[in-house]
């Protein structure tokens, strides 16, 4: 089986578990989130659906039952917008957003587990962290 089609089917078994109902809006919004190669906001995802075929509620509204599903991240950003990306990585990453057009690049390294362990060993316990990192991209330079 493909990857995307292996995504999108995965998805949909852990919707169906956590007894959601399978509409067309959230299929078609899935299928966006599979086949996208980055994070989309709300915004760019109704747009992409057809804004008059699904309003811009709608499309919130079932990104964060995506997120509450355990299938999307959200990944918020500096202006308070969020983006939105298919939790089908299976390894951890994070961003860097552009401060002008919002495009998000994936960054594959991560050295925040140096600091988790610090924690750890200043007693903490269940230690996680959250990094995105902003700057302004070549386009928008």
């Amino acid at each position: 089986m493909e990857k995307p089609k292996q995504d999108y089917e995965v998805a949909i078994s852990s919707l169906k578990k956590d007894r959601y109902r399978i509409t067309e809006p959230r299929k078609a919004l899935l299928r966006l989130l599979v086949d996208s190669q980055k994070p989309l906001s709300a915004e760019d995802a109704h747009i992409a659906l057809g804004a008059g075929n699904y309003d811009l509620v709608t499309v919130y509204r079932n990104l964060e039952i995506f997120e509450a599903a355990g299938i999307a991240t959200r990944i918020p950003t500096e202006s308070g917008k969020s983006l939105y990306e298919l939790n089908a990585e299976e390894h951890h990453h994070h961003h860097i957003i552009c401060r002008k057009c919002h495009k998000a690049e994936k960054l594959d390294h991560c050295e925040i587990e140096k600091l988790e362990t610090l924690a750890t060993r200043l007693g903490f316990t269940e230690v996680t962290h959250v990094l995105e990192l902003y700057g302004v991209c070549g386009d928008c330079r």
